[in-house]
């Protein structure tokens, strides 16, 4: 063979390799596969599992996200893994509810949109909990969901040799995506653990969002719309997002900051890390087709049940209680009201104005504009300066109430602001029957929830007095009514 011809050979099996090479990687780094496991599947699967576009930029690779807690249990809040991040589990699911797993080269999970809209509750305290798809997850610890992936990742047992030990006790992992593990994706996710860590940062400077709660829109003004980190507080309650048909012509969120149910969900999927690239055209229309129908959960309280139950209700007071709604609460509450789902100022409804403070004109604007090169079709966002008047369909599952959750239960709500608790526990799910909410004082809500202080910036539990005036019997019942809804 010539001289020629060797150098011929030689670059054909280089290329043929480099080409090897190149498809392995692509196969093992980038390569896509629809969710076939949820193929066949109803809208509510796909609303608790299915994704929203977030894996290639949040996602954590499976085996990783499988044994962090198992290496780090000293950075969750108690034992149980996860679910002791308050975080709903099914018996016998691979995940909990909230979490996709998708391939992208390789598995990875990322949280969805029921991971803070998924309500858990228990109506005894011998009970196992039971999910609420779409409910408002007044149980989850997000912040600190959030602290225990960037904890990880800084502890210096976060190591290829320490995870992929703890991931061959209960997978053996083939020798190809051994080596890749090991030498690309376990160091490239504590790298972005990491970098995700120092883009929070921000947040140790605020107060503690505490479960159930989440700042959704400061990390969207610092990070997506790149506008400069500044004081303000954004903390507030998961929302429910049943019914969306009946708030059609609502303002939205809890400041009404949008009036367009598909851009809430959609900016709703950017600032959980969807890109254009990655939308899943497919999944977020069927959800939020799904969400437009589907019904409050029906209430445990009813006139019907034996009198010595907990949550039976004389339907003489009920029927009082509807007459008192109508007079006092119908105007803003009833789906028939003129004020439902319009935005009252601060200076009338009178409540904690940290959250309607954090939105300004300017951030408005920019999501407005945001990537004017993708037809995201934004344009409905709006400045606020107020809290939007919403519907009551499942008041009973919404507890703490407020937009902030400073009011533990509705039978405080109806008393003055000064007489209403100062400090509590939320993120217990246990449903208070007398007072209406969940059960925020005693020995097992303090062991089991977070402190609450009314008296942190952001925590205030002032304001929203309407019905405050009232007879006792009047407030009882108008208590058992707003039971029933």
């Amino acid at each position: 063979m010539s001289a020629s011809s060797k150098i011929i050979v030689w670059l054909v099996g280089s290329i043929l390799a480099l080409v090897v090479i190149g498809i392995v990687v692509w196969i093992q780094l980038f390569r896509e596969k629809p969710q076939h496991h949820l193929a066949g599947a109803p809208p509510e699967e796909w609303f608790k599992y299915g994704s929203i576009g977030s894996e290639a930029t949040q996602g954590v690779p499976y085996w990783i996200w499988i044994v962090l807690p198992k290496v780090f249990p000293d950075y969750l809040p108690g034992p149980g893994g996860y679910a002791s991040l308050g975080i709903p589990w099914e018996q016998g699911r691979e995940l909990p509810v909230g979490f996709s797993k998708k391939t992208i080269g390789f598995e990875r999970v990322a949280f969805n949109c029921a991971f803070c809209h998924t309500a858990s509750f228990r109506l005894r305290p011998d009970d196992l909990p039971r999910y609420v798809p779409a409910g408002p997850n007044h149980t989850v610890r997000a912040q600190d969901y959030a602290r225990f992936l960037t904890k990880a990742a800084n502890d210096t047992r976060f190591t290829p040799e320490i995870l992929l030990a703890e991931i061959e006790r209960i997978y053996d992992m083939p020798w190809l995506d051994r080596i890749f593990y090991r030498f690309i994706i376990i160091p490239a996710t504590k790298k972005a653990l990491i970098k995700n860590g120092w883009q929070l940062a921000w947040t140790e400077t605020k107060p503690n969002w505490g479960p159930g709660r989440i700042d959704p829109f400061n990390p969207i003004k610092f990070g997506i719309l790149a506008m400069a980190i500044d004081d303000t507080i954004g903390s507030a309650d998961m929302v429910p997002l049943w019914d969306m048909q009946a708030r059609a012509n609502h303002a939205l969120h809890w400041d009404g900051l949008n009036t367009d149910f598909h851009e809430v969900v959609v900016s709703s999927a950017i600032g959980d890390g969807m890109t254009y690239q990655s939308i899943p055209q497919d999944n977020l229309a069927r959800i939020e087709k799904w969400l437009k129908t589907l019904p409050a959960p029906e209430s445990p309280f009813s006139t019907q049940l034996p009198a010595d139950s907990p949550y039976h209700l004389d339907p003489r007071n009920v029927a009082r209680g509807k007459r008192l709604f109508r007079q006092y609460c119908g105007e803003c509450h009833a789906p028939e009201g003129k004020r439902a789902g319009t935005v009252i100022p601060v200076a009338e409804v009178g409540t904690d104005r940290h959250r309607v403070d954090m939105w300004t004109a300017q951030a408005a604007k920019r999501y407005n504009a945001y990537q004017k090169e993708y037809d995201w079709g934004m344009d409905h966002f709006q400045d606020v300066d107020g809290y939007v008047s919403v519907l009551l369909d499942g008041l009973w599952l919404r507890g703490p109430y407020l937009h902030n959750g400073s009011v533990p239960t509705v039978r405080d709500l109806l008393n003055p602001p000064a007489q209403r608790p100062a400090t509590f526990y939320r993120g217990h799910d246990l449903v208070d029957a007398v007072n209406l909410g969940f059960v925020s004082q005693g020995e097992q809500a303090q062991r089991l929830g977070f402190f609450y202080d009314t008296h942190i910036p952001g925590n205030g539990n002032q304001g929203h007095v309407y019905g405050t005036t009232l007879a006792a019997a009047d407030k009882a019942a108008l208590l058992d009514y707003l039971k029933t809804l």
